[in-house]
């Protein structure tokens, strides 16, 4: 007999699948409306903390979280590259987040 899962992890399943909905809505609203945007990534925050759900990795560098507002390189948070890492700052809250980088080294 497979093992089953419980009801909790259906339920965690159930919030990725729309904290994933939440942030595709977000980058969908960014140019009409980014005050709405900003209110689906706030959505999606209180849906992780609420299940205890782990965000994705591709979705963890798109907002601030800070402040939570949604991040879209140029408009509302600046992109810097430095030898070892990548510092991401919110135009809104002046937070920044350091990332470490490795370039790849190309043999010849």
């Amino acid at each position: 007999m497979p093992p089953r899962l419980s009801v909790n992890d259906d339920h965690k399943t159930i919030a990725v699948e729309r904290i994933r909905c939440l942030f595709e809505l977000a980058e969908e609203a960014f140019e009409k409306h980014p005050e709405l945007a900003d209110r689906y990534v706030k959505h999606a925050w209180r849906i992780m903390t609420r299940y205890n759900v782990r965000l994705p990795r591709d979705l963890k560098r798109k907002f601030c979280r800070k402040c939570l507002s949604f991040w879209r390189p140029s408009v509302s948070c600046r992109v810097r590259i430095k030898p070892s890492y990548v510092i991401i700052t919110c135009l809104r809250c002046g937070h920044q987040i350091r990332l470490p980088f490795k370039p790849k080294i190309v043999k010849q």
